[in-house]
């Protein structure tokens, strides 16, 4: 059997023509780009490394993305620095996120996606990613609706790694204790910081996750901030 090479992505601004912003958070804007030499669509995250507070949070999820392998993981093709800015390169989950797909059907399904496969479908492709994970020693800490990503051929994927962090220290377990994600999703021994938390935090944000695809939110946000 011929043995399928792996596609080569280039390292270097050059490389890449940016077209058009589709996301922007707290600490990157991604836009949809074109890989020049391959002709294929892509995302790119860039982040202002002169503007962040935290460099080290920020390019401890290129180097988390980089690592991890998993269909229902988005991973980095590569990165790289220009200038004073981290690029992240990786694939376009051009259908948005769980969250849009809710915001989409509001006017027809106010208080969440009405069909169960679909919502089954979300949820058991995103735990397999967060199954591979925990697997391998790593804690999301914010798994919500907005972090799972689609693409138009239905792939799901969970993403934005950039709180994840390792449950391994030197061959020793920890738990976590420094206070990351967002509040109406958290756990209570994350919020409470009493005795520091591990990967069952990530099942509660979980849980969470299944009933805001239910309902249209999370069961600790009002619902007039639904889909603000």
């Amino acid at each position: 059997m011929k043995k399928i090479e792996e596609k080569i992505y280039p390292v270097g601004a050059a490389y890449y023509e940016l077209m058009d912003v589709i996301g922007k958070g707290g600490f990157a804007t991604v836009y949809r780009a074109c890989c020049l030499p391959l002709g294929e669509i892509v995302a790119i995250k860039v982040a202002n490394l002169e503007e962040q507070d935290d460099f080290e949070l920020i390019t401890k999820e290129a180097q988390t993305m980089k690592m991890v392998r998993h269909p229902n993981l988005v991973s980095a093709y590569c990165s790289f620095i220009k200038e004073s800015e981290l690029w992240v390169v990786m694939p376009l989950m051009d259908a948005g996120s769980c969250y849009h797909v809710m915001k989409s059907m509001k006017s027809t399904y106010p208080g969440g996606i009405q069909e169960e496969v679909v919502i089954a479908k979300f949820l058991y492709e995103a735990l397999k990613g967060l199954e591979y994970l925990h697997r391998n020693g790593l804690i999301h800490r914010d798994v919500k609706a907005r972090n799972i990503l689609v693409e138009s051929s239905g792939d799901v994927k969970l993403g934005d790694l950039g709180f994840s962090t390792s449950l391994f220290d030197s061959g020793c377990r920890r738990r976590g204790k420094t206070v990351l994600g967002t509040p109406s999703w958290m756990a209570p021994e994350v919020i409470e910081q009493s005795e520091g938390y591990d990967h069952k935090a990530d099942i509660w944000s979980f849980g969470i996750t299944a009933l805001e695809l239910a309902h249209g939110r999370s069961p600790f946000v009002s619902s007039c901030r639904s889909y603000s």
